[in-house]
């Protein structure tokens, strides 16, 4: 990067996984950014509030505004409100961008199409897409007004967190010379000095039980049924194990699929990110058995943990873990059952999970080569290391 100073403009709008993969994402991407001495980071907070007025507010060096959005009170929405919309957004935020510096707009979802491309419209610059997740066609007909073959022409570059999503967008026709893979990352700061905090009494946990934790959204795409049918097998093998369930959802059809081993699951909620980290430490196994991911927070969060890990062998977790050197990864089959057509195997995950739980010594192997690997591919300078070599690269071509 060159001396010239930089406005880095991220979008954050209300969506299921902002407080999960994306908020992460941002969290460490604004954190490591700010770091820059050419760089001011503005994070563009649209709809995450309940207030009625617009905001402003500065945190560790970080400008973040903040959108209410107002109520549609009509059962469907059109492109010209949308428009119009953004058009008052990108009025207002414009205001609070310093002039003569050069701009990066930074979207996180399709549906912010529209504002990014107002936001070009009132500042300019270069426009990011980092496309974490990829949702089912009927999805994107039926909820993005088609903005991904929108956002594809209009973003300068698109960046997917995985190889495996890299694939997924040129199977659709995507130019692939827009296309930047860049991994997620975490500071691994998170994960040192993990002092003593009891937290297994504290969420009533015995003691002696061999924990399985599962971390994340409680949602059809992260496969928790076919879990459950594991775990209806492991428990008849391994009465003293437990699985722990940490995160926010719908739990009505959980708690149906769970009920032949109700008295070996807990149910914990959305705690905070200090107590999921200290039962990454504290659990025997992590269990990642989702349908569709990419470049997971929760998977690189257990691997910079060093928690052993059985995971859907698919996806982006093929590109996280390695099978037999950091976790046991469940083969897949066909389902057509759910949306993605395709499952883990649940015998294989349940006789993965035993495999583990019943080995010590890979188990203390795998915390090993999983620290190894977080750290050598998965850190929050990494990732931000190669966004200012992308932003370098198209620095050389001339703003507008």
């Amino acid at each position: 990067m060159n001396d010239q100073k930089t406005n880095w403009i991220i979008l954050k709008s209300k969506d299921r996984g902002i407080d999960y993969g994306v908020g992460t994402f941002i969290k460490q991407l604004s954190k490591e950014l700010e770091k820059q001495k050419t760089i001011s980071v503005f994070i563009l907070e649209i709809g995450l509030t309940k207030s009625q007025t617009f905001s402003i507010k500065h945190e560790d060096g970080i400008t973040i505004i903040g959108i209410p959005i107002a109520e549609n009170n009509s059962e469907t929405d059109t492109i010209k409100n949308q428009e119009k919309r953004s058009c008052n957004i990108a009025r207002v935020v414009s205001q609070y961008i310093p002039p003569g510096n050069k701009n990066i707009i930074h979207m996180n979802y399709l549906f912010q199409y529209f504002v990014a491309n107002a936001l070009k419209e009132m500042v300019s610059g270069k426009i990011l897409f980092t496309q974490h997740v990829f949702a089912p066609e009927q999805q994107l007909a039926e909820y993005y007004f088609d903005t991904d073959s929108h956002t594809y022409k209009m973003v300068d570059k698109i960046i997917t967190v995985t190889r495996h999503g890299k694939s997924h967008l040129a199977d659709k026709g995507v130019d692939t010379g827009k296309i930047e893979v860049i991994y997620n990352g975490i500071d691994p700061v998170h994960f040192n000095n993990i002092s003593e905090n009891r937290i297994k009494e504290k969420y009533g946990l015995g003691q002696a039980e061999k924990m399985i934790l599962y971390s994340g959204r409680i949602d059809p795409i992260k496969g928790l049924d076919y879990l459950c049918r594991a775990m209806n097998g492991l428990v008849k093998r391994m009465p003293d194990c437990r699985l722990v369930i940490a995160g926010n959802g719908n739990y009505d059809q959980l708690i149906q699929s769970a009920r032949k081993f109700s008295a070996n699951i807990s149910y914990l909620g959305f705690i905070p990110f200090e107590d999921v980290v200290a039962l990454y430490h504290e659990a025997d196994i992590g269990v990642i058995p989702s349908l569709e991911e990419h470049c997971s927070y929760v998977a690189l969060e257990m691997l910079h943990s060093g928690l052993p890990v059985v995971a859907s062998n698919l996806g982006g977790l093929k590109e996280i873990f390695i099978h037999n050197e950091n976790a046991l990864l469940a083969g897949t089959v066909k389902d057509t059952s759910n949306l993605y057509g395709i499952a883990p195997g649940v015998e294989e995950m349940k006789n993965h999970m035993y495999t583990l739980l019943t080995n010590k010594d890979l188990r203390i192997k795998f915390a090993r080569k999983a620290k190894e690997r977080a750290k050598g591919m998965f850190t929050s300078e990494i990732m931000v290391n190669n966004y200012l070599k992308l932003i370098e690269n198209l620095n050389q071509n001339t703003y507008e």
